[in-house]
């Protein structure tokens, strides 16, 4: 068996959940595991986050739901986008799975699903979120449509459990357009509560404005990388670090190959790299099949002996290259994401290296390389 794999210490998962439930008073947290959990095992993660205190899990597909929900979770499901209409009918059927609407034909779609299922609307199936956007521009109702578009849900039968929004520069605190978000959400529950419509779940933070902007946090916080104790930008990187939050994600390998390169060979496709010296290089098999980023190669660092290495060449399929020493041997651990000794690696790190966001770092990896729950 290739020596190879992701650790997930689900034991950080819910320090990081519970240092979020602390930080956020009276807000509920919910935890969001799309994309497989960041990466990290969805059902796996989501378990250890309710089980910690995130009250609410969210998703971005509906088969994403049904995940979760073959695997034994009962919390409350939020889908943050709107189903496609033939897509409803499913939703109804998992229980507990709240849509996120914001078009006329989505929100006759679930109401019709809805009529197909006995006593569905008595059986508390009804409830549904409406997204607004407040500047995001990517899904939602425009500001000025959200009365309308709320009382269409309500005419439909349908319950406005939820309203929310998402914040789109929040991972900068001096930018000043999240106030303007939160202007513009402030103005739609007003105008939505003088027409007497004030659905209980309120929520706009994500995890930057969980930490940086209070006045987001309303009943409902929705945090993703936090959860997975990565920062999302280096600006709120000293408030995530004084959380104490814990990256649960290492990426571990081991040395199979050692070899000597002479002075001036070039090293992996392309050449991209060659030493001025005689250089000691160890094979690592993980590569970009397994979801690591070819320019990885050409910025990021690997522990090895419990020292910093620098990654020698573009990476490969299957392999790539870390310049080592004489200390090093045959079998001895890699870690490309995470701790060992002293030393640590962080995703935001590999993020900044090699030119992506960490939420590449995480989301990329592949499930070739097996996840392990230690």
């Amino acid at each position: 068996m290739r020596p190879t794999w992701v650790s997930v210490d689900l034991d950080a998962v819910a320090h990081n959940v519970a240092v979020f439930d602390a930080l956020v008073g009276d807000a509920a947290v919910c935890a969001v595991v799309k994309a497989d959990g960041y990466g990290h095992g969805a059902p796996a993660v989501a378990d250890a986050a309710v089980r910690a205190g995130a009250t609410w899990l969210a998703v971005a597909l509906v088969e994403e739901a049904a995940e979760l929900r073959a695997a034994g979770l009962t919390a409350p499901i939020l889908v943050l986008s709107e189903p496609r209409p033939d897509e409803m009918a499913e939703v109804v059927a998992l229980g507990g799975v709240r849509p996120t609407l914001y078009t006329p034909a989505g929100i006759d779609a679930y109401a019709a699903a809805i009529r197909t299922v006995r006593d569905g609307f008595e059986a508390g199936l009804s409830a549904v979120h409406l997204k607004v956007d407040t500047g995001m521009h990517r899904v939602g109702v425009r500001p000025e449509e959200a009365l309308a578009t709320a009382r269409h849900i309500c005419d439909a039968g349908l319950v406005l459990e939820g309203v929310f929004s998402h914040c789109s520069t929040a991972d900068v605190p001096d930018d000043p357009f999240t106030g303007v978000q939160v202007d513009r959400f402030d103005a739609v529950l007003a105008t939505l509560a003088a027409a007497g419509i004030e659905p209980p779940v309120v929520h706009l933070a994500n995890t930057a404005a969980s930490v940086t902007r209070p006045d987001t946090h309303r009943s409902l916080v929705r945090v993703g990388i936090g959860i997975y104790g990565v920062s999302p930008g280096p600006d709120v990187a000293g408030a995530c670090r004084a959380l104490d939050l814990r990256q649960a994600m290492s990426i571990r390998s081991e040395v199979t190959h050692l070899h000597v390169v002479p002075p001036g060979e070039g090293v992996g496709y392309g050449h991209r790299w060659a030493g001025d010296h005689e250089t000691i290089l160890a094979t690592v098999p993980m590569g970009y099949a397994d979801g690591l980023a070819r320019a990885w190669g050409l910025g990021g660092e690997a522990l090895v002996g419990g020292q910093r290495r620098p990654l020698r060449g573009v990476v490969s399929m299957d392999a790539l290259m870390v310049e080592v020493d004489g200390s090093v041997s045959l079998g001895d651990e890699v870690i490309l994401l995470g701790s060992q000794g002293d030393e640590e690696i962080g995703a935001g790190e590999v993020a900044d290296a090699i030119g992506i966001i960490p939420w590449e770092v995480l989301c990329s990896l592949s499930h070739r390389p097996p996840r392990r729950y230690p």
